[in-house]
Order: C-alpha cells, then structure tokens, then sequence
C-alpha cells in the first residue's frame, strides 16, 4: 500500500510541474509580437501618411492600432536586411520587456515587406538627446550619465543572454 502511494504522489507531482511549465510557455508565447499582414500595416499606419524619421534600415512611421494604442512602424528596406537579421531581431527584441526598452508590439513579414511595430515614443529615440551637440533642444547628456546608460544596457544584454 506504501508503494502504491509514493508511486502514486509521485505521478501526481511530476503532473503538477508539466502544468506549470505549459503555463510558462503559453505565457511566453502570449509575450511574443504580433504578426501584422502588409494590408494591416497600411490601415495601422494611413497609408504610411506621418513619416517620423529615416534611417539606415529604412523609414519609420507613426501608425494606430485599435485601442488608440501609437506605434512607430519602422519599414525595412529590402537590401539592408536579410531573414536571418530579420528573425534575430524578431525574436530577441520580442523576448525583451524591461522600463528602458522600447517594446516590439508587432512586425510584418508578407512577402518582400519587412516591418517592426514598436510602440510609440512621444519624446522620440534616445538617440537625438544623447548625439545632440551641447544645448540643442535645452537637453544634453554628461559623459557620467551616457556612462550609466551604457553600463545599464551591458547588464541587461549580459542577463538577456543575446550577445
């Protein structure tokens, strides 16, 4: 009878863990970035009518999704991103919430259209108050604070596990 029961305890505990670790997955799973049809990206966007920025992957646009919810659509050009970079980048950035990271919502991948969904920055990047020569837009960074930031994102990378 002893037997039956530590066998039977047993059983049941190695039932509760495959539990908790399918809650886990489809918790992660429910964390990962929606995928968006090109056709999505024209409504989110009005036919990509507000133009944020331009850089070197290609344009970024401000778009809507339901919910009054801003996003910043950024769209790849097709010579400068490859699938692999397109995937890594997917799947790292999609894994990443943390209060200093800009969040990927969503991408797009219909074809030869590549795009990244990010949510919207009203104060814009980080990158226009940290390469801002000195008293441009009244902010300006030290070299202790971009310091700082700097070592923040090494710690994050290093507990991230993306190199």
């Amino acid at each position: 009878m002893i037997v039956w029961f530590l066998l039977g305890y047993k059983l049941w505990n190695r039932g509760v863990a495959v539990d908790l670790i399918e809650k886990f997955l489809r918790r992660q799973q429910t964390l990962m970035p929606t995928r968006y049809a090109y056709s999505e990206l024209i409504a989110i966007t009005r036919h990509f009518r507000e133009k944020l920025g331009q850089g070197g992957f290609g344009s970024v646009f401000k778009g809507e999704l339901l919910g009054d919810r801003f996003v910043a659509v950024k769209m790849l050009s097709n010579s400068k991103c490859n699938g692999d970079d397109f995937i890594n980048e997917v799947s790292t950035l999609g894994r990443i919430h943390h209060v200093n990271v800009v969040r990927l919502v969503g991408y797009c991948s219909d074809g030869s259209k590549r795009a990244l969904i990010y949510e919207y920055m009203p104060n814009g990047s980080l990158d226009k108050y940290i390469f801002a020569p000195n008293g441009t837009n009244g902010h300006f960074f030290t070299s202790e604070k971009l310091i700082q930031i700097a070592i923040v994102s090494a710690k994050m990378k290093i507990t991230d596990g993306s190199s």
